[in-house]
Order: structure tokens, then C-alpha cells, then sequence
């Protein structure tokens, strides 16, 4: 079987000379692909590039850093700079770097066999600040396999920019308080407080391609599973992307949507905006993307859901706690953390 049998005939806008498509791995193959993940910002945050490779052995997919590369990021087609090797195929930029929206900025990446990959050169337009953030409960928001289930729909305005073409991506960060650290059949409490860190498996776009310049008013921008009736933390961030990048969330979004449920990953890995040089037939997935970005926090109290839904648990289901049994540690991570997240409202 060809690997490129199973190709989407999907085709989008060819842009900066890279063509945003999804492709499907054979599973019989166990060629080796590139995997790009990837976004700079203008925030006070890390900056970094993931890059490992996907491949399929026996019928399940695997991914595994890809090391000793040579990383760096060309601004204006003037200044490089050289990303340092952090370990698990994570790159990072200089700590104080940030992007300037208008600048281009494209990555570059030399294996040591000496291939050479390269992004498109990605810009973006200064992102325009959140002016509000609210929710609705809805009995039956999320879509799931075998019966849909409650959520809180968070909402938001903000006025887009009136002199510029505008493309937004919005991705959450959702702190609940997790009362239990440990399962093996029973479920075992922690031992300490501890705070559960939930992110959003979805990507939303948009294009003010009809709302140029307008106030843009209840923007629905995420769905929030109820977890629990306890209040929970929710921080939105809202990004500013060069067309090509969404493009790239664009089918990302409709490919999640079309899987099932939120927690279902899309069924074919996208090639995005970065090529080998010297063969444009090999697929890259993942993209490299710079982003304005504005975040901001909310408190989701959930008492528009109390006596309406039951919770499924943040564990998916109701806890079954360990009779008589000694308590395990909050171990802080990208998961979880004993922290009190600034914001927390009790």
C-alpha cells in the first residue's frame, strides 16, 4: 500500500508557497516524519519549538524527540538567532526574546546529516484586548459517544482592529481543585491541596473577513466540561496569526470536530508550513507560527449549572475513594500542581 493512498483530496489557499493539507500514515509504514510544535508570542512566557518525528510500528503510531539538531529563527531576513537544546526534542530562544508584530520571522532547522528544513516567513497583526469574558450552562454542550454531555460555553467581545486583516485563534487553561493523586482501581487522596490543569483539545479560529474594524460581541470561544459543581479558574488566551497558521487551525478544528468528541484526536496528521528544501514531496506535520497574544482570567463559578446537570468528575467519573488507605502526593507538573493558582478565588 502507497502511503499516499489514504491522501484528502482537501485542499486550501496556497499561501507563501506552502500548502496547507492533511495526509493519513500508512499503517503498514514506519517511515519516519517530522513533527513541528511550535508558537513565538509577545507575552512574558518560554519560548520554544518542539520538534520529534511519527511513526507507525505494528499498527500503533509512536513519537520520539528529534536531538542535536541546528535551530534558529531568522528576523527580517537579517538577524538569526540560535535556539538552544534543552532536551526531549525542546528548543528554546534567548529568555528575553518576544516577537514584534509586522516582523517576519521564519525558523530553520539543519539535521545532522544536513538536511535543512524551513518554515514560510510568518507574521502577525498587534492582537486587540479582551473587553469581556461570560458563560452559559448548556444541559447537553459537548457532544460525547454515548450521550452528550453538560458544559459552560464561555463567551467574549472585543473590538477588532480596524485598519489591518485579522485571523485569531483562542486556546484555554483550566485550573479544578483535585481531590484525589492516585488510581489503581480505588481512587486515593492527596495529601495536600492540590489543583488538576486542564487544557483545551479543540482549536477555535476566526477571520474578520466580514467584521473588519467591528466590535465583535459574544464570540463563542471555548466549552468547558462540568466537571464539578466547585468553582473552577479559566484563563483564555486570545492570539492574533498570520493567515497560513488559520488555515492550519482551521482544519485542525474541523478534522477534531468531525472525530467524535473533544478528547478524540483529528484522524490524519496536517502538513503545515515548513519544508525540506530540497524535496517539497516529504511531509512535515505541525506549524511554526508567531502570535499576539492577550490573555486574561475568569473565575467560572458553575451556579448556572447547579440543579440542572450532574458533574462527570474530573477524572471522567465519580471518584471511588480507597477505604483506609494512605494518602499520595500533589506532584507538581504540566498536569497538576500544589500551588494556589493566582486568581483562585478561595
Amino acid at each position: 500500500m502507497q502511503l499516499f493512498s489514504k491522501i484528502s483530496v482537501i485542499s486550501l489557499v496556497l499561501l507563501a508557497s506552502a500548502c496547507v493539507v492533511p495526509f493519513e500514515m500508512d499503517v503498514q509504514s514506519e517511515k519516519k516524519y517530522m513533527v513541528i510544535e511550535g508558537t513565538l508570542t509577545d507575552i512574558d512566557t518560554d519560548q520554544t519549538i518542539n520538534i520529534h518525528e511519527t511513526y507507525n510500528f505494528k499498527k500503533n503510531t509512536y513519537n520520539a524527540p528529534l536531538l542535536n539538531l541546528k535551530v534558529e529563527v531568522r528576523v527580517n531576513d537579517s538577524e538569526i538567532i540560535h535556539l538552544n537544546e534543552k532536551g526531549n526534542g525542546i528548543y528554546a530562544l534567548p529568555a528575553l526574546f518576544r516577537i514584534h508584530p509586522g516582523n517576519t520571522y521564519q525558523l530553520r532547522i539543519q539535521k545532522p546529516d544536513g538536511t535543512v528544513y524551513e518554515s514560510s516567513k510568518e507574521k502577525t497583526t498587534q492582537v486587540p484586548a479582551i473587553d469581556r469574558i461570560f458563560d452559559e450552562f448548556e444541559v447537553t454542550g459537548i457532544k460525547g459517544d454515548f450521550k452528550d454531555l453538560p458544559a459552560n460555553y464561555i463567551y467574549l467581545d472585543f473590538k477588532d482592529n480596524p485598519d489591518e486583516k485579522d485571523f485569531y485563534t483562542w486556546t484555554w487553561q483550566l485550573w479544578e481543585r483535585q481531590y484525589y493523586c492516585y488510581t489503581n482501581y480505588y481512587d486515593f487522596s492527596c495529601d495536600s491541596e492540590c489543583w488538576e490543569i486542564l487544557y483545551n483539545k479543540d482549536f477555535n479560529v476566526f477571520s474578520d473577513i466580514y467584521s473588519n474594524g467591528k466590535n465583535t460581541i459574544g464570540k463563542l470561544v471555548s466549552k468547558i466540561p462540568f466537571y464539578s459543581t466547585d468553582g473552577a479558574l479559566l484563563e483564555l488566551k486570545q492570539q492574533a496569526v498570520s493567515e497560513q497558521v488559520y488555515q492550519y487551525f482551521k482544519l485542525v478544528s474541523e478534522q477534531s470536530q468531525n472525530s467524535g468528541t473533544l478528547v478524540d484526536t483529528p484522524p490524519a496528521a496536517i502538513v503545515g508550513n515548513v519544508r525540506n528544501i530540497n524535496d517539497s514531496t516529504e511531509p512535515v506535520a505541525g506549524v511554526f507560527s508567531v502570535a499576539s497574544t492577550v490573555k486574561q482570567k475568569y473565575w467560572l463559578d458553575r451556579k448556572n449549572g447547579h440543579g440542572k446537570a450532574s458533574p462527570i468528575g474530573i477524572l471522567g467519573r465519580m471518584p471511588v475513594p480507597a477505604p483506609n488507605a494512605r494518602p499520595y502526593p500533589c506532584i507538581d507538573g504540566p498536569g497538576r500542581t500544589p500551588f494556589k493558582p493566582e486568581g483562585w478565588i478561595y
